[in-house]
């Protein structure tokens, strides 16, 4: 049986999942566009290594593999960012829907986490 959510702690863990999925994603063409330089930072710096570490245990312990690989290699949390054609040649799909299915797997396994995990567990990351 699954324990009811609070919603408060739902939306911690979306902001978390979302802020680290959204923040690796995004490009920006200058320092001056990208919202993280208009704000002045005074957080402790975070080791992205240890972050990425626990990211991927935290994918491994709820996503299927599929999944896994499509996060890990879309946002390249232990090696390079793949695009969409890659990674859908490294896990053998077709290349015709590639780009959709992809993007449809990374909504799914992003979605899962945030489901899946509670705000105790990342609120140290916030």
């Amino acid at each position: 049986m699954k324990l009811e959510k609070n919603p408060k702690d739902e939306k911690i863990v979306t902001m978390f999942f979302n802020s680290i999925f959204s923040s690796i994603d995004v490009n920006f063409n200058t320092n001056e566009e990208n919202p993280l330089f208009q704000v002045p930072d005074e957080s402790e710096p975070y080791n992205i290594a240890i972050l990425n570490t626990y990211l991927l245990s935290l994918m491994k312990q709820h996503l299927n593999e599929q999944q896994y690989h499509v996060l890990r290699l879309s946002f390249g949390l232990d090696t390079d960012k793949m695009s969409a054609n890659d990674i859908a040649k490294f896990l053998g799909m077709s290349m015709d829907t590639a780009n959709v299915r992809v993007s449809q797997i990374k909504k799914e396994a992003i979605d899962k986490l945030i489901a899946n995990t509670d705000a105790n567990q990342v609120i140290d990351y916030l």
